[in-house]
């Protein structure tokens, strides 16, 4: 026996949990809120009517109250332990404060259901806390992914829209996930400056060819286009026009204290 088997073994009864999202919202349209720099541009208020999820630290967003938002995903697998590991060199485990101000989201808002790897289990528990763990039950969407050797999981560009599709929506407006615009912008909303623009010409493009047979994705972008899923401006979804915003226009001084203890951001 492998070790995901094992594991699924183990935690049967939590990871099955999930199976009471399964097409709970059949139908329906949502908007994804991802971490890209083009939030800078977005009044988050005018998304106020839409259905919305949200991944990464858009809950840190002074603006995040203004959202209908019922799910929230940080799929990132041992976060919310006291201490992480770094990406880039020198490698070493630095005290996690960014966990800690989340933690602080989740126990302040009860009605909203969050989405959070299994590894962070032993550290992690609650009545709105959902483990999730490289696959779903009865997918017909993640099984396809599997027989193309695609993990569902790998990221919260793919984690979002696995369980959007999951979740049964019909369409999913993407905010905020700037790879999938032409051209990419190559920064965090909660980042210092507008980033550079780039191409990231096959960004995903084997997830997205699969993903768009079960949901239809529309990105949403400043005013460029997109040649991986359909798209649209934001001034034609919200009627009304961008303005920029910088990081500390839209994050309190806590959340950006936080980030910055991130060596990697530029805050």
């Amino acid at each position: 026996m492998n070790i995901k088997k094992i594991i699924f073994t183990l935690f049967h009864f939590q990871l099955n949990k999930v199976t009471k999202y399964k097409n709970l919202h059949e139908g329906e349209d949502c908007v994804i809120f991802g971490d890209g720099a083009s939030i800078k541009w977005f009044d988050l208020q005018s998304f106020s009517k839409f259905q919305s999820i949200t991944v990464g630290y858009i809950p840190f967003h002074n603006d995040f109250i203004f959202l209908n938002c019922k799910y929230c995903f940080l799929v990132e697998p041992y976060w919310f332990y006291p201490m992480v590991k770094t990406t880039n060199p020198p490698i070493k485990y630095i005290f996690n404060k960014i966990q800690l101000k989340y933690r602080k989201i989740i126990k302040k808002y009860p009605d909203k259901e969050f989405f959070i790897n299994l590894s962070n289990y032993p550290v992690l528990r609650g009545k709105n806390i959902n483990h999730i763990f490289f696959d779903l039950p009865n997918s017909e969407f993640i099984n396809e992914l599997f027989q193309n050797n695609i993990n569902p999981f790998h990221g919260s560009f793919r984690a979002s829209i696995t369980l959007a599709i999951y979740m049964g929506f019909k369409t999913t407006y993407l905010a905020g996930f700037d790879y999938t615009h032409t051209p990419s912008r190559n920064l965090h909303w909660y980042e210092k400056g507008k980033g550079i623009l780039q191409d990231h010409e096959n960004y995903e493009k084997e997830f997205l060819e699969i993903a768009k047979k079960y949901i239809n994705i529309i990105t949403i972008t400043i005013d460029g286009i997109s040649n991986k899923v359909n798209y649209i401006t934001y001034a034609n979804f919200c009627n009304q026009k961008c303005e920029y915003k910088e990081n500390i226009e839209i994050l309190q001084k806590e959340f950006l204290n936080a980030l910055k203890s991130w060596k990697n951001y530029k805050i």
